[in-house]
C-alpha cells in the first residue's frame, strides 16, 4: 500500500520505512508481506493456548448461572489469557473493522536533506484521518492470515513461560460492563525478527532483512551500519471474560532507528548518521463472531 513511500524511506534510512512496510503489508488483503525483528530466544512453538481452570469454571449448582472468572493477576496468566482469547479469534475468524496508522515523532539527522527525505516520506503514510474515514472491512469467515500478526499461524505466539522474560508491565481488570481489559507492555528489543523475537510473536514489526535488501536494490544508499529498537510496545485487549471473544484490540508500537552511512548520487553525497523515531497504531473493532 505504501509501496511509493518506502523509496523515500530507505534513502533517510529511519522507522519510517518500517512501518511504511508494515502498513502495506496489513492494508494488502488485510495483510500483506511482513516479517518481524529481533533474537531473544523466544521460542514459538511454546504457544500455550489455555488458560486456568479458574476461567473457564462455571456455577455447579446454577445451570443457567455462569461464574465469572477470576481476574488474572501474574504475568503469566495475564498472557495466558490474552493469548487463548487472540488464538480463539484466529481460528474463529470473527468479522472485525480495522484501522492503522503511523506518524513521525521524531527526526534528528546531521543531512537537512535527510530530514527533508523524512518529511516527505510521512506524506505516503496513512494518517488518523484517512484510517477513521476510510477503515477496513473484514468480513466474518475471511482470511485471517494477517490477524493480528502477519502470516502467524496464531493470534499470539507469545508463550506465557516467557512471560516474565519478555513482559514489562501486565495488567487485567473487571471493567463497569463486566469485560475484562488486558494492557501488555513488552520488553524493549533492537532488531527483532518476525516469529522468533518477543515482538515478533505479539507484534508485526519488519524484518531487518527486508529493509537490507531493498537498500541493496537502490544502490545509493550506503550504510555503515544502523540499528532498530522498538520500545514501550503496549496491546490492549478488551475481551468477554465468559465467551473469551474480543471486544477491541489496539496495539501501540514505537521504534527508533539510529543509523550512519551515506546517500551518494554521483557527484553528490550526503552524510547519514543520526536518530528517527515513528509510531504505529493498529486498532481494531466492532467484532462479530
Amino acid at each position: 500500500m505504501k509501496k511509493l513511500g518506502f523509496k523515500c524511506l530507505v534513502l533517510g534510512l529511519t522507522v519510517a520505512m518500517l512501518f511504511s512496510l508494515a502498513a502495506c503489508k496489513s492494508s494488502s488483503g488485510d495483510g500483506g508481506n511482513t516479517t518481524t525483528t529481533a533474537v531473544n530466544g523466544a521460542n514459538s512453538s511454546e504457544v500455550q493456548t489455555t488458560v486456568s481452570s479458574a476461567q473457564n469454571a462455571t456455577q455447579p449448582q446454577a445451570r443457567d448461572a455462569v461464574a465469572q472468572p477470576t481476574v488474572p493477576t501474574t504475568k503469566t496468566d495475564i498472557l495466558a489469557l490474552y493469548t487463548a482469547v487472540m488464538n480463539k479469534a484466529k481460528s474463529e475468524k470473527p468479522a472485525y473493522k480495522k484501522m492503522e496508522y503511523q506518524e513521525i515523532t521524531e527526526k534528528n539527522f546531521d543531512q537537512a536533506a535527510v530530514n527533508i527525505a523524512l518529511s516527505l516520506a510521512s506524506r505516503f503514510m496513512t494518517t488518523k484521518e484517512k484510517a477513521e474515514s476510510d477503515p477496513e472491512i473484514h468480513e466474518k469467515g475471511a482470511d485471517a492470515t494477517y490477524f493480528p500478526l502477519y502470516e502467524g499461524s496464531a493470534g499470539c505466539l507469545l508463550a506465557p513461560a516467557n512471560a516474565d522474560k519478555a513482559i514489562k508491565t501486565a495488567t487485567c481488570r473487571e471493567l463497569p460492563d463486566g469485560n475484562y481489559e488486558i494492557v501488555i507492555t513488552l520488553n524493549p528489543e533492537t532488531d527483532p525478527e518476525p516469529f522468533v523475537s518477543y515482538h515478533g510473536q505479539m507484534f508485526s514489526p519488519i524484518s531487518k532483512k527486508v529493509i537490507d535488501t531493498e537498500i541493496e536494490k537502490l544502490r545509493v544508499v550506503k550504510p555503515e551500519h544502523y540499528s532498530i529498537y522498538y520500545h514501550d510496545c503496549t496491546a490492549t485487549l478488551v475481551l468477554n471474560p465468559q465467551t473469551q471473544e474480543i471486544v477491541s484490540l489496539r496495539q501501540m508500537t514505537y521504534v527508533q532507528i539510529t543509523a550512519k552511512g551515506a546517500i551518494e548520487v554521483k557527484p553528490i553525497r550526503f552524510d547519514i548518521d543520526g536518530t528517527a523515531a515513528l509510531q504505529n497504531t493498529l486498532e481494531i473493532t466492532d467484532f462479530q463472531y
